[in-house]
């Protein structure tokens, strides 16, 4: 809700893939199932954002995801980012798409952790976002993403243990 009242907040390509992402995982277990679509809905609407438009960019993007390259990626973004301002709005949900994006096109089975937070740091910064925070937010997303997945095993165990 915040985002949407900065004056040079823009929804993008990235932040649709960034919100679509954090939704996805942090919906993860959710039931009944059938709800989940329901919730990003109402998610969006109530927040300001047109829910189908948020959908549409990341899915463009994610499809696009299949034929760029990590070389090609950056002039790719460029061409769809209309904001050539240096006042470029910068959110933690814009590190997570940055992050989602760059899972997708580097191959991580041959990718230590290290060296894909640097490759996302060096795009990250050829885009225009922080340096720092982007790190910062990486890595804080997926240490929450650790223990979501720590946290569902746990209720996932003990629901199994009462119904013995």
């Amino acid at each position: 809700h915040l985002l949407s009242h900065q004056k040079s907040f823009k929804i993008t390509p990235i932040f649709s893939v960034g919100l679509i992402e954090l939704f996805t995982v942090f919906t993860n277990g959710y039931k009944p199932n059938e709800h989940i679509a329901l919730l990003f809905n109402a998610i969006c609407n109530s927040t300001g954002f047109d829910p189908e438009v948020i959908t549409s960019m990341g899915d463009e993007l994610t499809k696009k995801l299949e034929i760029i390259t990590l070389n090609n990626l950056s002039e790719y973004i460029d061409s769809i980012d209309d904001d050539k301002s240096d006042d470029k709005y910068y959110s933690r949900i814009n590190a997570i798409g940055l992050y989602k994006i760059m899972i997708e096109i580097l191959d991580c089975d041959k990718i230590d952790k290290k060296e894909l937070i640097n490759e996302i740091i060096k795009f990250a910064e050829i885009i225009g976002y922080p340096k720092e925070r982007v790190e910062k937010d990486i890595s804080l997303y997926r240490s929450n993403i650790e223990k979501m997945n720590q946290a569902l095993e746990i209720i996932s165990q003990n629901i199994k243990s009462k119904s013995k």
